[in-house]
């Protein structure tokens, strides 16, 4: 396969990764909106929750579509697998942006939210990983810290579009014409980015590694359980990079929420240090998987990681450059690109979407989960120890995987 040919499949298979971050933190952005429209009204805790009991809901959904999608990429193929999940992902996005509300069809627009949530999740379980295995494949070997890192950069490319439209809206729509109809438009926007996409899909050839599976009938009737009994420990390098993976919840959602306690910032100011904090994540992870691709994956891993360590323990002191520190660890942060770097390496190829998709999609939903309420009850004292443990992490993986690689 020609530069250009890789070049191209795997900027189409990278556009999951944007969607599925973009409806992220669109969802997450318009939590009070959906709560006052699509649950009772005479109750507003109990709609708030409900709202994000329906956001849980699409990650709880994410390693049940890890085991349906990713088993049949193994068995049928990745190429099917990766169009499919994509139709899964646009179909409720167009759903979620001509949802009738609760004032129009009373519990059932409840109940179609959650629908959405969960069917969205289903499609995600295999997207992001997919792509993963998919590029890992399909590229050589010299350019594929680079390939892998420039997917791992388009997650975050759908967090910093997500923020910059939903900053937009609430510039130049009021509130009342947000919540009537504004509201709407990212959404719409989305799902026609997502038809585009799925279109330049069909455009993508079956992975190499897959084909030579099929002609040498070396495909496994059930992948997964193979992958619990042989690789246990590349399923605890999924979890390790899952941590670093996670932690951008931290560093780009909970940490910036903090901004107007920690220092009197404007609501319009805690956006544009949230989408520098983006655009620096971005950077880095590019730069990182570049320099991989001439000095070595565990190498520029190892020196990134120390870095966050170093930026997060400065974080500690919340002294006059706390801001410069924290964007200084966003561009470290850049180690999320040797997730997939990492993830794939460790794996047998006859089952390597269902082993990777498991282990990521269901680590990645528990500690998703639970880093809001860590890094909420210790944002103000204690956030270099989280920091620590991010970038202790990274270390024991690269460890991990130097060990695995010998094998």
């Amino acid at each position: 396969m020609s530069k250009e040919q890789a070049f191209k499949n795997t900027l189409y298979a990278s556009f999951g990764g944007i969607l599925e971050f973009y409806d992220f933190i669109l969802f997450v952005f318009f939590t009070s909106i959906f709560a006052q429209i699509f649950f009772p009204p005479n109750n507003e805790f109990w709609a708030e929750l409900g709202v994000w009991i329906s956001f849980g809901a699409g990650y709880l959904a994410r390693p049940f579509g890890a085991l349906i999608f990713a088993h049949f990429g193994d068995i049928k193929g990745r190429k099917p697998v990766f169009y499919i999940s994509m139709l899964f992902m646009i179909i409720p996005s167009f759903v979620l942006a001509f949802l009738p509300t609760y004032e129009s069809i009373g519990l059932f627009a409840t109940i179609l939210l959650f629908a959405v949530r969960i069917v969205q999740g289903l499609a995600v379980g295999a997207e992001v990983s997919g792509a993963w295995v998919f590029v890992s494949e399909l590229v050589s070997e010299k350019y594929k810290s680079l390939a892998l890192s420039f997917i791992s950069a388009t997650l975050t490319v759908g967090l910093l579009l997500a923020a910059l439209i939903s900053l937009f809206i609430n510039f130049y729509f009021t509130q009342e014409e947000i919540k009537e109809y504004a509201w709407r438009i990212p959404f719409i926007i989305g799902a026609v980015f997502g038809i585009i996409a799925c279109f330049l899909r069909t455009k993508l050839v079956e992975s190499p590694v897959f084909l030579k599976l099929v002609n040498e009938d070396k495909r496994l009737k059930f992948p997964l359980l193979q992958a619990l009994k042989t690789h246990k420990k590349a399923m605890l390098v999924c979890v390790l990079m899952s941590v670093i993976l996670s932690s951008g919840v931290a560093t780009l959602t909970i940490i910036p929420k903090h901004f107007d306690t920690l220092f009197a910032f404007s609501e319009t100011q805690k956006i544009l240090y949230t989408n520098l904090a983006s655009v620096c994540i971005i950077l880095g992870s590019l730069t990182q998987g570049l320099l991989a691709t001439f000095f070595g994956n565990y190498k520029i891993c190892f020196i990134f990681s120390l870095s966050f360590a170093f930026f997060g323990v400065l974080l500690g002191f919340y002294d006059d450059n706390f801001l410069l520190y924290y964007l200084c660890a966003c561009f470290s942060q850049g180690i999320i690109s040797f997730a997939p770097i990492f993830m794939t390496k460790v794996f047998s190829a006859e089952l390597k979407f269902s082993g990777l998709a498991f282990a990521y999609n269901l680590s990645y939903c528990i500690l998703v989960f639970f880093t809001p309420f860590v890094v909420n009850a210790i944002y103000e004292d204690k956030i270099a120890y989280y920091m620590l443990f991010v970038a202790l992490s990274s270390l024991l993986c690269i460890v991990l995987v130097k060990h695995l690689d010998k094998d």
